[in-house]
């Protein structure tokens, strides 16, 4: 998708907080996932976009809170998306997510559930 003139802008998400921590099976993350969106332009700030986090099915479980596998949440002022506590499955390994936003190319993001 090219930015021109009229079109909607080209976006990119960048994942600054929750990847790469760890908790114990069915303990709750201390940080929840969050990512930012910027225009890759002007690499300014979207505000008030909706960005997915998304489970990966075929990675170890790790659900938002209520059992949840998806949750979409708006970015802030400053363009920050921030999900809801995430709670760590039965199993031990690398939980995967997909970070999405309508304009930009997906990233994943992972949390590691412990023995």
């Amino acid at each position: 998708m090219s930015a021109e003139s009229g079109s909607a802008q080209t976006l990119v998400i960048q994942p600054t907080g929750g990847t790469g921590q760890h908790a114990g099976r069915r303990d709750t993350f201390a940080q929840p996932l969050t990512a930012r969106l910027l225009d890759s332009g002007s690499r300014r700030p979207v505000p008030h976009a909706e960005v997915t986090f998304a489970w990966v099915s075929t990675s170890e479980q790790a659900l938002f809170e209520g059992d949840r596998q998806t949750i979409t949440v708006r970015t802030d002022d400053d363009g920050y998306a921030r999900t809801s506590p995430l709670v760590a499955g039965d199993s031990d390994g690398i939980a995967l997510f997909t970070v999405t936003a309508a304009g930009a190319a997906p990233e994943q993001v992972e949390v590691t559930v412990d023995l």
